[in-house]
């Protein structure tokens, strides 16, 4: 059921339907008032449609790089399609209208084929209401930006200075005028690590930022950032308001961290000025693959969850500027064994709609066996040829728990996207790897929950930054608009889980601008839209 419900707001704004193909409804209050129970199960994620090797376009030479997929409407029709970035060529897949990833040769750049690529992101960069595109890439071939003309044709620019190994993209409005500007995370791609290790590699090819001018192009602004502390080997740069000023902040995840340089925290002043901030007790020396934003412990607060050779690391925000590692405390523990090991793209997504977040983290075999060991901090560590993806389940008693949900591809993913393909109330799956994309539906648990669609002004029209409370079950549950994942990106829609309440009471919004918006009640099954003015 698509609401159209009245807003209450320090601004102006309201909330608007789209009455086709919405997803049904599933509400929990019958016409007489009646309470219907609600009962929750296990979650489980079946795979639904394998993408191997033998599908994938090789429209160019292969290369060795990494895998990213973004989630998005391309075409306008209302559900969630695909972008598989990759070195054979990158490819599109349209949602057939019943939650199934198709490829469809017709998604092309500049009328061809799609560009080779190792990281993808969607957003409205030009407010024509589609969903434009970055594509990173290896290097000597420079990243782009591809504009949709709504149907999935999209024309494409090249970032200038890019013709490095740039990796995840995440958009957000660094320098608080209403547009998208884009952080880029480099490394190296053309090394197996002895280099590293021996010292002869002390750096990555140097992190991008890029603010949008008026005109909509994008301008190389990464000297407004710390230049000594854009140089490590960064696979994600994940937007954050740690500081909770109103503006967007970015964590660095960088890999190879004892030898190069460990996570760095850079400050926004908010108008895309950023210095380091050595004093957050966050800068962690790991093998860091990438970084989630979520509320681990109900604070209200951002917190961390950081990938990383030999288990994962969750931080917990103490909302004073500075984090404590709370990995043991609040049992998000991965146990590190050689189907275990090594951790990519995670993300904090309620997967069982139950009100209270989970993390889901991707793994695969490094490829290169014989450094494990070798390399600092990994001494009798084991990786592999077989991992396992992990769920973190967590439970009303504030604790995660390592559950199995069903993850059993034993192969390497690289990347991990969120979204409700088939529009049944509850959040897929989307996996990557070298080199495959496998496609997973979520089934148990509580059922459907309440979807929130953003609608922003400008052009940030996902309203990213954002921050989502909804008031459920006498708990406040929070979340932010905020997609990014370690080469990938989430649909650019969040999940509120209701668990065995039997509504949302309440929406709350703050806008990247400071302004709010209040809405609700919201019943199992409803999407919920809130524009942003």
């Amino acid at each position: 059921m698509l609401l159209a419900l009245a807003l209450a707001c320090s601004g102006p704004t309201d909330s608007a339907g789209d009455p086709a193909d919405t997803a049904s409804g599933n509400d929990s209050v019958d016409s007489g008032g009646d309470l219907t129970p609600r009962e929750c199960t296990a979650p489980k994620v079946s795979l639904l449609h394998d993408f191997p090797w033998e599908t994938l376009p090789e429209t160019y030479d292969y290369q060795h790089t990494q895998d990213g997929i973004a989630l998005g409407d391309i075409d306008g029709d209302g559900w969630i399609d695909a972008l598989f970035a990759y070195g054979g060529g990158s490819a599109g897949y349209r949602n057939d209208g019943a939650g199934n990833l198709v490829f469809d040769p017709n998604i092309d750049m500049d009328g061809g084929p799609m560009v080779t690529g190792q990281g993808a992101a969607f957003a409205d960069l030009d407010a024509d209401g589609d969903l434009d595109v970055y594509v990173g890439r290896d290097r000597g071939w420079p990243a782009v930006i591809g504009y949709n003309d709504g149907t999935g044709h999209f024309t494409t620019t090249e970032l200038p200075g890019s013709e490095i190994a740039t990796m995840t993209g995440a958009f957000a409005d660094f320098d608080g005028d209403l547009d998208l500007d884009l952080f880029v995370g480099a490394t190296i791609t053309d090394t197996d690590g002895t280099g590293v290790m021996a010292g002869e590699i002390t750096s990555g090819d140097g992190d991008q930022i890029y603010l949008q001018a008026d005109d909509g192009t994008f301008q190389n602004a990464t000297d407004q950032a710390p230049v000594e502390d854009m140089w490590g080997w960064t696979f994600q740069g994940s937007p954050i308001d740690y500081d909770q000023d109103g503006d967007l902040d970015l964590y660095l995840a960088h890999d190879w961290g004892a030898y190069i340089q460990p996570n760095r925290m850079l400050r926004n002043d908010g108008t895309g000025h950023f210095t380091r901030d050595a004093d957050c007790r966050c800068e962690l020396v790991q093998y860091a693959m990438g970084a989630a934003v979520g509320d681990a412990n109900a604070d209200g607060l951002p917190d961390l969850f950081t990938t990383d050779i030999g288990g994962p690391n969750l931080q917990v925000n103490l909302g004073d500027g500075t984090f404590v590692d709370a990995t043991q405390a609040l049992g998000a523990v991965i146990p590190a064994t050689e189907h275990s090991l090594t951790s990519w793209a995670t993300t904090f997504v309620d997967l069982d709609q139950d009100s209270y977040p989970d993390l889901t983290t991707v793994y695969g075999q490094l490829g290169q066996p014989e450094l494990i060991g070798d390399a600092a901090g990994t001494a009798g560590m084991v990786d592999g040829p077989e991992q396992y993806d992990a769920f973190l389940h967590g439970g009303a008693d504030g604790q995660f728990t390592l559950t199995d949900v069903g993850f059993t591809d034993p192969e390497r993913k690289r990347g991990l996207a969120v979204g409700d393909l088939d529009r049944d109330g509850v959040p897929d799956l989307v996996t990557v790897g070298k080199y495959f994309m496998r496609q997973y539906h979520t089934e148990g648990g509580c059922g459907a929950g309440v979807r929130v669609l953003l609608h922003g002004k400008g052009k940030n029209q996902e309203a990213i930054g954002a921050k989502v409370e909804a008031e459920v079950g006498g708990r406040t549950v929070t979340q932010w608009a905020l997609y990014s994942v370690t080469f990938s990106m989430n649909a650019p829609e969040l999940y509120f889980g209701v668990g065995t309440a039997h509504q949302i009471d309440a929406l709350h919004v703050t806008w990247p601008d400071g302004t709010t918006s209040d809405a609700g009640p919201a019943q199992p099954g409803d999407t919920v839209e809130l524009d942003w003015r």
